[in-house]
């Protein structure tokens, strides 16, 4: 798995939510992708699933399938800011499944990189170029190595 840090400048994405929990994620995403993938690829080939913590409980989330929409919010679509800040990044690995990957970073990726998760920050995304190689991005606190 290959580890970055990387500073990002506020930007939004536009698209479709689900609320979920780790038992359903991947057939709830799977659906999310199966039904809106090919409109979202008609704007953009760079495809975002940002998540942040549902309102049900702690182990529920929300997860927004998107694209990079600067100025206009697409008909139809819901637009999410995603604040600047420092993230650590992971490529995923060919071969690995992203909720596989994810653990790793968790596990392992984040204490290799001797960073802190920012706790503060409530967002995560995963960042599909238009290849299909997969990135995860997790907000650090910025330190001396940062």
């Amino acid at each position: 798995m290959d580890l970055r840090f990387e500073k990002r400048d506020t930007f939004y994405v536009s698209g479709y939510s689900v609320e979920t929990n780790e038992a359903s994620l991947e057939e709830d995403v799977a659906l999310l992708r199966k039904k809106y993938e090919d409109k979202l690829r008609m704007i953009s080939d760079r495809l975002y699933f940002v998540a942040w913590e549902g309102q049900a409980s702690e182990n529920d989330m929300i997860y927004h399938f998107s694209v990079e929409t600067p100025e206009v919010t697409p008909d139809g679509m819901t637009r999410v800011e995603v604040p600047a800040t420092h993230f650590a990044v992971a490529t995923v690995p060919a071969g690995v499944s992203v909720l596989e990957a994810w653990y790793e970073f968790f596990e392992k990726g984040i204490p290799a990189l001797g960073a802190t998760i920012d706790t503060d920050y409530d967002i995560y995304f995963e960042c599909f170029d238009e290849n299909g190689v997969c990135e995860l991005w997790i907000p650090v606190v910025k330190s001396d190595g940062i």
